[in-house]
C-alpha cells in the first residue's frame, strides 16, 4: 500500500484528508474539529508537507493530526500535527540515530527555516546556543548542526532537543526525545528516539494571543495587535537585561518576520 502522503494547509488541507483518511472527523462543537492518518509500525508513513512552493518530506510517520478551528473555518487546516521516528527502525546504533538527525537539518537548513523568537522572549545570541540549551532544551542555532560528540552532549543533559522554526507565515515547532537505551546479546549499546513536528499558520499562533480576536473589527485587531507587541518588547527587555546579567550574550541583530500580512 502507498502511503506517501501530501498534505497542505488551508482549505486544500481540508480536501487532503477527505482523501486520504478513513477515521472520521473529530468534531468539537464549537471549538475544533480535527482530521487523522494513523499508521502501523510495520507500514509507516510518508509526509510531504506544502507550504507555498516549498515542502518538507517527513519519513517515519505514525500519526498525523490536522485542525480546523470553528471560529476560523475558512481558514482550513491551521495546525498539523505529525508523530515519527528519528528511524525507520525502533531501535538504532548511536550513529545512525546521529545520521537520521543529521539529514532532517540538512532538509531544514536547505527550505530555508529560520530560528524564530517569540516577541516577548529575550533574544540570546547563537554563540551561547548550547549553554542556553543547557538551561532550556531549546537550540536556538538551527544552522549549526551538531557535532557527534555534541549530540551525544546534549542527551546527556537533557531527554529533548527541541527548535522553533519560521518560514513563509508557518511556524514549525520540532523536538527530537530520547525514549530508551538498549544493550543488545552482544553488549551493543542501541538507542530509541521520537520525532515530534507541529506546523502551526501564524494566523492561528498570533490570533491565539489575542482574546476575543474572531469578534474583533480589523480596526480593533490591528490595535489590539501593535498594543501587544509593545507589552512585549518590554517583557523581553527586562528578560534580556537578566540574562545578560547571567553571562549570556544578546542578538541585537535579530528581527522578527513580519507577520502581520498572515494575520490580519
Amino acid at each position: 500500500m502507498n502511503h506517501d502522503y501530501t498534505l497542505h494547509f488551508g482549505m486544500q488541507g481540508i480536501q487532503d484528508f477527505a482523501k486520504y483518511s478513513k477515521t472520521p472527523v473529530d468534531q468539537q462543537a464549537g471549538i475544533m474539529s480535527f482530521y487523522s492518518l494513523d499508521f502501523t509500525e510495520k507500514d509507516l508513513g510518508k509526509i510531504t508537507v506544502i507550504n507555498g512552493e516549498d515542502s518538507m518530506v517527513l519519513e517515519n510517520v505514525f500519526a498525523v493530526m490536522g485542525t480546523q478551528m470553528f471560529d476560523d473555518p475558512k481558514y482550513g487546516i491551521q495546525i498539523l500535527d505529525i508523530d515519527a521516528g528519528l528511524n525507520k527502525e525502533e531501535f538504532v546504533t548511536p550513529k545512525q540515530a546521529y545520521q537520521a538527525y543529521v539529514n532532517i537539518m540538512h532538509q531544514l537548513n536547505e527550505k530555508g527555516w529560520k530560528n524564530y523568537v517569540y516577541p516577548f522572549e529575550p533574544r540570546i545570541a547563537k554563540e551561547d546556543n548550547l549553554k542556553y540549551f543547557a538551561n532550556s532544551s531549546n537550540i536556538i542555532d538551527p544552522t549549526h548542526i551538531l557535532s557527534f560528540e555534541e549530540w551525544q552532549w546534549c542527551f546527556k543533559k537533557k531527554y529533548s532537543l527541541f527548535y522553533r522554526l519560521y518560514k513563509n507565515g508557518i511556524l514549525l515547532k520540532f523536538d527530537i526525545d530520547k525514549k530508551a537505551d538498549r544493550e543488545t546479546a552482544d553488549h551493543q549499546i542501541q538507542e530509541q528516539y521520537m520525532l515530534n513536528w507541529s506546523f502551526q499558520t501564524i494566523r492561528y499562533d498570533e490570533r491565539n494571543t489575542i482574546s476575543n480576536s474572531d469578534k474583533m473589527t480589523p480596526a480593533e485587531l490591528e490595535q489590539a495587535f501593535k498594543k501587544g507587541r509593545i507589552r512585549n518588547e518590554k517583557s523581553r527587555a527586562e528578560d534580556e537585561a537578566e540574562f545578560k546579567a547571567k553571562g549570556y550574550r544578546i542578538d541585537t541583530e535579530y528581527q522578527n518576520p513580519d507577520v502581520w500580512q498572515y494575520v490580519k
